[in-house]
């Protein structure tokens, strides 16, 4: 980009030899008030639109950025997130084999309380040996 005095220079169509900040008002002063209004004018639009471009610039850079961020955090959450789907299938799976563990035991369980009822029955319908009956009553008598 131009400095700020050359593109004045251009603007009105003459090459100026300074260099300085001073002179540009002194060539601009030969110009009618009209022309150095319509420069001054342009050339602060100029400038106006470098800082916009500037602003935009700082701002895409922001969102470049912003972006980055973004993705990697996004490559962290779907880290995790495969790390909680593979627990929550071991997790399924164990809870599957005690879930049939806990029904084998229940089955077992039942089959074990069905042969006690049925022992304790064959007790209460069968008759006692010929000896047990006085072997109780012996048993009573000593305690």
């Amino acid at each position: 980009m131009l400095p700020l005095v050359n593109q004045a220079s251009v603007l009105v169509g003459f090459r100026p030899s300074w260099s300085g900040p001073a002179e540009p008002e002194q060539n601009l002063s030969a110009v009618s008030p009209d022309e150095r209004r319509r420069l001054r004018r342009m050339i602060s639009n100029r400038e106006s639109a470098r800082r916009s471009r500037a602003r935009k610039q700082r701002h895409l850079e922001e969102l470049r950025g912003q972006a980055g961020r973004l993705r990697s955090q996004n490559h962290e959450l779907a880290d995790r997130l495969g790390c909680l789907a593979r627990r929550c299938l071991l997790l399924r799976q164990d809870n599957d084999r005690l879930r049939a563990e806990a029904s084998a035991l229940c089955r077992r369980l039942a089959d074990l309380r069905r042969e006690v009822a049925l022992r304790q029955f064959h007790r209460l319908v069968a008759p006692p040996p010929l000896g047990a009956h006085y072997e109780l009553a012996w048993a009573s008598l000593i305690v």
